[in-house]
C-alpha cells in the first residue's frame, strides 16, 4: 500500500527537472544539498514528493555572502577629444563636419560643441577664428582658478 502512494505522489529526477523548467544536474545538487524537500533515494535514484499543484518544493536557503566586488556604482569617466584628421580635412576642404568627440563609456558622440555646466564650453568653429588662427577652443569661466604646469622648460 505505501509503495502505491508514494509512486502516485512521488516523481524521478527527470520529471522534476522538467516540472521545475531547471536540469537534472542542478535537481540533483538541489537534492543533495537538502533544499528539495521530501526528496529521498531509494534503490539509488531521488524520489520527489509532490504538493497538490503538481510541483516538488523547492526550500529557499541564503546561498552566501553577497560580493563585495560590485557594491558601489562603477563611475564611468567621459573624455572629451579632438579628431585631429577631421580637423585637418575641415581645413583643407573648407567643410564643417563634427571634430568634438564625447566619449561615455562604450558610446562616443560627435558634435561641434560640448557645454560643461559652471565650468565652460569646448567649441568648433571654423567661421570664426581667433587672431591667433585658432578654431578650436576651450571656453571657461573667468571666476574658475586654473592650475598650470608644463613638462619642460622653454626658455
Amino acid at each position: 500500500m505505501r509503495n502505491s502512494i508514494i509512486s502516485e505522489t512521488c516523481i524521478g529526477t527527470t520529471q522534476a527537472a522538467c516540472r521545475l523548467h531547471l536540469s537534472v544536474q542542478r535537481v540533483r545538487k538541489l537534492a543533495i544539498d537538502g533544499r528539495i524537500e521530501g526528496a529521498y533515494k531509494e534503490n539509488g535514484r531521488w524520489q520527489f514528493p509532490v504538493s497538490s499543484d503538481g510541483m516538488p518544493k523547492i526550500s529557499r536557503k541564503n546561498k552566501g555572502p553577497k560580493g563585495g566586488w560590485r557594491i558601489r556604482r562603477q563611475k564611468i569617466m567621459t573624455f572629451i577629444h579632438v579628431i585631429q584628421t577631421i580637423l585637418r580635412h575641415n581645413h583643407d576642404n573648407k567643410t564643417q563636419y563634427p571634430v568634438i568627440a564625447v566619449k561615455m563609456g562604450g558610446h562616443s558622440f560627435l558634435c561641434n560643441e560640448v557645454r560643461i555646466p559652471g565650468v565652460g564650453r569646448v567649441i568648433y568653429d571654423p567661421e570664426h577664428q581667433k587672431n591667433c588662427g585658432a578654431t578650436l577652443l576651450f571656453e571657461i569661466d573667468p571666476d574658475i582658478p586654473l592650475q598650470m604646469n608644463s613638462f619642460t622648460e622653454m626658455f
